[in-house]
């Protein structure tokens, strides 16, 4: 992306916002189990996003305000901001979320605003419940900045009308997502459900073969355009994987693996390292054609 900040205006509806938040929350925190506090409608205790922090090591919730720009950020007239009165009543109500916080983070699309971070300041002094967190638009702004997988998926016009926009990249991009989700990187032994583990091997191996990424909901998560030519290295991925969801198939249907409802139970253990075997090469060939764009490798445990 280059040295330079490329600026962006905060998304125009508030679930877009959200579905950011989200994002930043599972990136930063190290969280890809974090998640979205019920719906729109339901009482939801202040809390709009919820996870644990592991590089903090903090039980965290967020708290999404979205505010309108009245012109540009930078300009004179700045957008309608936060109160120290909307603050303090996000407080009261995060205190009754469940389980209890560590740190409550509000969130808004609004401007830096020295004041507001005095205010927060002096509370996290005296406030005994937990520590308050103020993030501006300019922090999603860095954020997108440093991380270009999520200025394609959110923010894909804008690098195109930048001359920045690489459909190839978009592609890659998108299968450094798919191939960096827990089923892929942990090993096989610490999953929690292997039917899980199959439907995030088919939804990986999907976004190899159309450029279109789901979650497990089955929700499109993003959507880019595939290569004429893809390079050979994806094939031998997608045939690990293949191979992979096989094998697990196979042994749940002989009771070699038993599904618990929080655990499975491996009763072959040469399963385990068949499958942490396929997942790492799998990466392997994912991360030759990631060296040859220029773009980060996606990390995995061996053990």
């Amino acid at each position: 992306m280059g040295n330079i900040i490329v600026d962006v205006m905060p998304p125009s509806y508030w679930q877009d916002f959200e579905r950011l938040t989200l994002d930043y929350a599972r990136k930063v925190w190290q969280d890809d189990y974090a998640e979205r506090n019920g719906r729109q409608g339901q009482e939801q205790a202040g809390v709009d996003v919820y996870g644990y922090n592991y590089k903090q090591s903090e039980q965290t919730g967020i708290q999404c305000k979205k505010r309108t720009w009245k012109t540009k950020p930078g300009a004179d007239a700045p957008s309608n901001t936060l109160s120290v009165a909307e603050i303090d009543a996000e407080i009261e109500a995060a205190k009754d979320f469940t389980p209890s916080l560590e740190r409550f983070i509000i969130s808004t699309t609004g401007p830096r605003d020295a004041d507001l971070q005095k205010h927060v300041r002096n509370l996290n002094q005296s406030n005994t419940d937990f520590l308050v967190t103020l993030i501006f638009w300019e922090d999603y702004v860095e954020f997108l900045n440093e991380n270009p997988e999520f200025m394609y998926k959110y923010y894909e016009n804008v690098l195109k009308y930048r001359n920045t926009y690489s459909a190839d990249e978009h592609y890659y991009r998108l299968l450094s997502m798919a191939f960096d989700r827990p089923a892929i990187r942990t090993p096989f032994h610490l999953e929690n459900r292997a039917t899980d583990f199959i439907s995030a091997l088919s939804a990986t191996q999907e976004a190899i073969a159309t450029g279109c990424l789901k979650d497990r909901s089955d929700k499109v998560i993003d959507q880019a355009r595939v290569p004429n030519r893809k390079p050979k290295e994806l094939k031998e991925a997608a045939d690990k994987l293949q191979t992979a969801r096989e094998i697990s198939t196979e042994a749940l249907s002989v009771g070699k693996i038993v599904e618990h409802s929080t655990t499975i139970e491996i009763l072959d253990k040469s399963i385990i390292s068949k499958l942490n075997k396929l997942r790492f090469e799998s990466v392997k060939q994912l991360n030759i054609v990631l060296n040859t764009m220029g773009l980060p490798e996606v990390s995995i445990a061996t053990q």
